[in-house]
């Protein structure tokens, strides 16, 4: 533990508060709360007598009031004190020896501090200290303490006694900061008074009535003309009230920083926007892909202050309040006089659009702004599957950069054309899909009237919709000679975002968009009842839920690729489905066939199936039997979307310092051992570094990582990272793509993002049963039986976990319906795993020291204590952090020291973005 903070140290040459008056003829009080001579004036460069100082007599001192010529800010720096005419005992060391002494020392300080006939004493010719519950039991001759003093001597003796134990010993080493007898006066500025407009009323934080109180009781003893510290009753009653009001600020200022109405979550880990707005948003397929169109009535608002200062440039008024008033009237009319000059004010403008929730980071991303003249945000359709957006009345929030250097952050950062990659699997993030889906397969594969007409091209014959999809391709890409889905077009996107600049990228996503409109319009997709009829649909349903078969017989039947063959051949509608642009096969199933088996509200499955489809209509009875289901799926959303929120922000905060360095090579010679049983988990181990039959490190590419499927390889990972950070073989060469060294919180939004968008969709299924993995079993596939062991994973380790089975065991659970990397899961773990208060990792000689496994929901108090005091426990984290050796308190000890913290010290700055 570094030295405890001395609070009578602090103060020694403070100014001091000697009265609880605020005001004195109308101006503060020189000696009081808000004095302008101890805190600095309260206008720029103005002392109390009104008079205005320049720059150039920056820091002269007023003959008159006293005041010093400053900038107001110095009012939120400078400190005061309020000396007490009776020491107390420092709160937080009350918490701290509470704390290393458990229920014994906390029942000692309680009974001394509390009761108004304990005597603490010292018999002639002992050194030991005795507290006696009265005085008749003090023996003739003793010396008596006042209470504070002779307390810290009894824990002095104790810690003697104890020192042997480390939390003993560093109490021992800091027992002077054990009593205080000056309590630290806030800044002014940072508890705020003001006076009621309608009443003549001072309205001012509580901090402030505490202080006042403070100083009451300090003024009352000091009219005392008896010897308090002869008379313990009157010693004892005054004391008390002291003590209580130092502990009650103690417990407002902490109340004030914690959890989720403090200032450290409140303010810093997320602050209200001042320049942005919100609308709704609506698809625009004339935009480019980095550009959005926001409403004229918004820029007007927006860009305010940079239109006024136009109109008065134009010579069209004086004065900025008369611009701004013309421009309120525009607003509120939605007059278009000032059209022409907001299309200049943005040329060359950038904002970000956020849809809230922002589960990942391309949940916020940077766009050029053009001007459209109606109340809705317009953006470009690709865009939609990063945000998770469609446009049935969502709305994104705007933030507009206010400096230089903000938007060129927003150019080299947050542009969508530099987040083509979803960190999560370096899939292309900007995926076509419905319409141009729709388009592009029609097209290639010749139902376009005009375009299914073969011509000839490179010395081969291909219909013309083949040669025109091609046309919008690279001009050196390989030729497109087969129909084109969903899957398939986004492996040719993903191909050219992979190999080429992204100027190219952005232009052949834009042409694929404009191909992909023109001709799912063009098609005219319409759906009939009529022809949704299946023949012989009869048939088929008697035959797989016959009588004489097995409850998991049918469902197995159900779920054959027998059914989704007949239905691709017989349903109308097969290529939409068939595409990927819309829909799937138990849909289609269900609205046509039969809705199967169905669960009920515990989410156990129904032995009688329901026969009927959606398009015959359910019986009364079948009706009955599905609402369990649906009203499940409706009632998991709305309970588990929380859980699934508060999941994600403690993996964030668990991951949080996990970062990636500049080192190349840690030199580490453990392996994570991973089964390549399939090709799922080969595509993603893509990027990372194994040790082959040679015993050197290879990389794992798209060109070889087929090879390794049906064999064990060992990995480089960070879990066995030597590091501080990631060292980029044991991460791997994915850091091209993640474009982040904050990997930890990469890895977290991977993983949360994953879990709500899940949670969100199961309402989509109705109920609807599934075969499970057990083919033995009726297993209903719920999504929120997922999650509910994605959980139990991360907070409860069995005996005998591993890193090797927990990572394995987590990917499998997001695998199921997602792509996740390996190395994601991987980061998380290695954050799950501590020998004691430190990482096991970091540790020495850690072959021999076996990891523990801490909980998600405890490992950013571990991680960072400030991370702990900001959520829960406050003062069980602060006292905890004070005992805390480790890289964070010592950087607070550096900061606080007045120290700057240096741009290469990575665990420094680390610890500065939480």
């Amino acid at each position: 533990m570094p030295k405890l903070f001395n609070i009578d140290l602090f103060c020694e040459n403070l100014p001091e508060i000697t009265t609880h008056e605020i005001f004195q003829k109308n101006k503060f009080h020189k000696e009081g709360l808000f004095s302008e001579q101890i805190f600095g004036p309260i206008k720029k460069f103005t002392c109390s007598c009104g008079i205005t100082y320049g720059m150039s007599q920056k820091g002269f001192e007023c003959p008159h009031c006293k005041v010093q010529a400053l900038d107001t800010r110095v009012r939120r720096e400078r400190f005061a004190k309020i000396k007490l005419s009776l020491p107390v005992i420092n709160p937080i060391f009350y918490d701290l020896l509470c704390y290393v002494g458990g229920k014994h020392t906390k029942s000692l300080l309680d009974f001394v501090m509390r009761n108004e006939n304990a005597i603490i004493y010292k018999r002639q010719n002992t050194e030991s200290y005795k507290i006696a519950e009265n005085r008749s039991e003090v023996p003739t001759g003793s010396k008596i303490y006042i209470r504070t003093e002779g307390l810290k001597e009894v824990i002095r003796e104790m810690a003697i006694k104890n020192q042997s134990v480390s939390k003993w010993k560093k109490v021992l080493d800091n027992i002077d900061c054990m009593t205080c007898s000056n309590v630290i006066v806030l800044p002014a500025d940072l508890r705020p008074i003001g006076k009621s407009a309608t009443r003549n009323v001072h309205n001012t934080d509580e901090i402030n009535r505490i202080y006042t109180s403070i100083i009451n009781k300090n003024e009352l003893i000091k009219k005392i003309i008896l010897n308090i510290m002869r008379d313990n009753k009157i010693y004892f009653h005054h004391y008390r009230q002291l003590q209580k009001e130092v502990n009650n600020l103690y417990d407002h200022i902490q109340a004030k920083l914690a959890k989720k109405k403090g200032l450290i979550r409140g303010n810093i880990l997320g602050k209200r926007i001042d320049f942005s707005g919100r609308a709704v948003i609506v698809p625009d397929p004339t935009l480019n892909l980095d550009e959005c169109k926001l409403p004229y009535v918004m820029v007007l608002e927006l860009y305010k202050l940079v239109i006024a200062r136009k109109l008065i440039e134009a010579s069209r008024f004086k004065l900025i309040n008369e611009a701004i008033t013309f421009i309120d009237r525009c607003i509120e009319v939605n007059h278009k006089c000032l059209y022409s000059l907001c299309e200049e004010v943005i040329e060359g403008e950038y904002c970000l659009l956020n849809r809230q929730p922002t589960l990942h980071r391309l949940g916020i991303q940077g766009f050029k702004i053009k001007l459209t003249d109606g109340h809705v945000i317009k953006i470009h359709p690709l865009i939609c599957d990063p945000y998770n957006a469609d446009f049935d009345g969502d709305q994104m929030a705007v933030y507009i950069p206010l400096t230089k250097e903000t938007k060129q952050e927003i150019i080299d950062k947050f542009l969508v054309t530099k987040n083509l990659s979803n960190p999560t699997d370096t899939s292309l993030s900007t995926k076509p899909n419905q319409d141009i889906v729709l388009g592009i397969y029609l097209l290639t594969g010749g139902k376009i009237n005009g375009y299914d007409e073969l011509v000839k091209h490179n010395d081969g014959e291909y219909s013309k919709g083949l040669v025109l999809f091609n046309s919008v391709l690279p001009k050196d890409f390989r030729f497109i000679d087969y129909q084109v889905g969903s899957k398939e077009l986004i492996q040719i996107l993903t191909e050219i975002k992979n190999n080429y600049s992204e100027e190219e990228i952005r232009r052949v996503l834009d042409e694929v968009k404009k191909l992909g409109f023109k001709f799912s319009t063009s098609f005219g997709v319409t759906m009939s009842l009529d022809k949704m009829m299946i023949p012989n649909k009869n048939e088929i349903i008697n035959e797989i839920f016959s009588d004489s078969k097995k409850p998991v017989e049918m469902l197995q039947s159900f779920a054959d690729d027998k059914i989704k063959k007949i239905l691709k051949k017989a349903f109308t509608y097969s290529y939409i489905v068939d595409s990927g642009a819309r829909g799937s096969w138990d849909q289609v199933k269900q609205v046509v066939m039969a809705r199967g088996f169905v669960s009920d509200f515990r989410g156990n499955i129904h032995l009688e199936p329901i026969k009927h489809s959606l398009l015959d209509g359910l019986t009364p009875r079948e009706f009955f039997l599905s609402s369990y289901g649906c009203r499940k799926g409706l009632l998991d959303v709305a309970v588990n979307t929380g859980e699934s929120g508060y999941l994600s922000r403690k993996l964030i905060f668990t991951c949080v310092n996990l970062t990636l360095g500049k080192e190349e090579d840690c030199g580490s010679t453990d392996y994570l051992e991973v089964d390549v049983d399939n090709e799922r988990i080969a595509q993603c181990l893509l990027f990372r570094y194994y040790l082959g039959e040679d015993k050197e490190l290879h990389e794992i590419t798209p060109e070889n990582y087929e090879s390794l499927i049906g064999s064990k390889i060992k990995i480089r990972s960070p879990i066995y990272c030597l590091g501080e950070t990631l060292c980029r073989k044991c991460y791997g060469n994915l850091y091209k793509y993640v474009n982040s060294k904050y990997v930890g919180i990469i890895a977290a939004q991977s993983l949360g993002e994953c879990n709500t968008q899940l949670v969100l969709r199961t309402f989509h299924t109705s109920g609807v049963a599934k075969v499970g993995k057990e083919q033995k079993k009726m297993i209903q596939c719920d999504i929120i039986g997922d999650l509910s062991q994605i959980s139990s994973l991360l907070h409860k380790f069995p005996e005998g976990t591993n890193c090797e089975n927990l990572t394995r065991n987590l990917f499998d659970l997001y695998n199921m319906n997602r792509k996740i990397h390996l190395v994601h899961f991987e980061c998380v773990v290695s954050q799950l795993m501590w020998y004691g208060d430190e990482k096991w990792r970091l540790v020495e000689n850690r072959s021999r020291k076996a990891p523990q496994f801490k909980s998600v929901l405890n490992v950013p108090s571990q991680e960072s204590w400030i991370l702990g005091f900001a959520f829960n426990r406050p003062k069980f984290h602060m006292v905890r952090g004070l005992f805390n050796e480790g890289k964070y308190t010592g950087v607070l000890d550096r900061i606080m020291g007045g120290e700057r913290i240096g741009d290469d010290d990575k665990s420094d700055k680390s610890l500065l973005q939480t």
